[in-house]
Parts: structure tokens; sequence; C-alpha cells
């Protein structure tokens, strides 16, 4: 309940004159909460597991298609921090500019750096659908991403067991949700 209000406020804020922030009736909010399941304290090397989150929208609809998009972006990414690949094909499927330069240059300097992660994320969002083209996802979700050594996958920190809140805006592009816009608010 404490959320719904900043996040109208984070919407509004950044929406200025989008369609869906002025009344438009097509506009819809919808909320989730999505949690993903993975082993984060292990003395083994931890392996990068496909995505075990469960989506709670129909995928036929446009917040499910949003939704999966979203859930998506995070899964190649971690797979390439995990690997530290850059696979800007399948980067440029679930991002798109201005988000993924900035994606692009982050994995150039980890890579260059050799600042392996394994990510888990537990995730709790809102999807807000503000046109046909445009949709928000604010996610208060609880980062587990632990920083790992290339070569042999062993942890290098704690699990930072943080809570962060984050706006994304998804448009619709050739057919295609993308991520274009990413702000870390919290």
């Amino acid at each position: 309940m404490v959320l719904a209000p900043l996040v109208g406020a984070l919407i509004v804020a950044g929406c200025g004159d989008d369609e869906g922030a002025d009344g438009d009736p097509t506009s819809t909010t919808t909320t989730s909460q999505v949690a993903t399941t993975s082993s984060s304290t292990t003395t083994a090397v931890p392996e990068r597991e496909p995505s075990t989150t469960t989506t709670a929208f129909d995928p036929a609809t446009v917040e499910g298609e949003v939704e999966a998009a979203y859930l998506r972006s995070w899964d190649v990414y971690a797979d390439a921090v995990y690997h530290l690949e850059l696979d800007e094909q399948a980067l440029a499927e679930v991002y798109a500019e201005p988000h993924l330069s900035q994606v692009l240059g982050e994995l150039e300097n980890r890579i260059a750096d050799g600042r392996s992660a394994h990510v888990i994320i537990e995730h709790r969002y809102e999807i807000t659908v503000e046109s046909p083209t445009q949709a928000h996802v604010v996610d208060q979700y609880t980062n587990h991403q632990r920083l790992m050594d290339p070569e042999s996958k062993r942890y290098l920190e704690e699990d930072p067991n943080e809570v962060l809140l984050d706006v994304v805006t998804l448009n619709l592009i050739d057919g295609a949700w993308r991520v274009t816009q990413w702000q870390a608010v919290q």
C-alpha cells in the first residue's frame, strides 16, 4: 500500500507528456508479485541456472508480453555477466537505445576488469501500460547479485540481500517489447 503512491509519483514524474499519464482510458495498471528461486549460498561452484521465475499474467495480454520481456531482459543480462560474454544480438533482442548502449558499456567494462557475477533477484513489481507502445515496470526487488571469480566461479563477496527500487520503461519496437530506459530510484 505504501508503494502505490510512490509508484504513481514516479510514473507521472517520469512520463511527462506520455499518452497514458493524462488519464487516457487505455492506460492500465497491474500489480504482480513474482519471486525467483535459486540457491544463494554454496561451497561448490554456483551454476547459472535458467530463470525459475513464474509469470503472473496471461502471455496473450499486453501485460503478459511486457512481463515476459522484462524478465527475459534480466535473464540475458544475468547470462552475460555470469559468463562475461558480450552477445550483442541477444542483448539487442531485449534492450533498445538508449539503454542498450549503457548495458553494452557496462558489460565491456566488466569483461575488461574480469568482474563476473551471479545474479539472483527476487522480484516484486507493478506493470503500467501507458499506451499501445509503452509500458513501465516498477520493481522493488531484493538483490542477491554477488561478484565471483570469472575462472573458478567462487564468490568474492557476501550476498548483499538489499532491497532496490527501479523504474523500467519498455517500448514496443518492431513487434517486440524492449527495455529502453532503466532508472534506479533507490
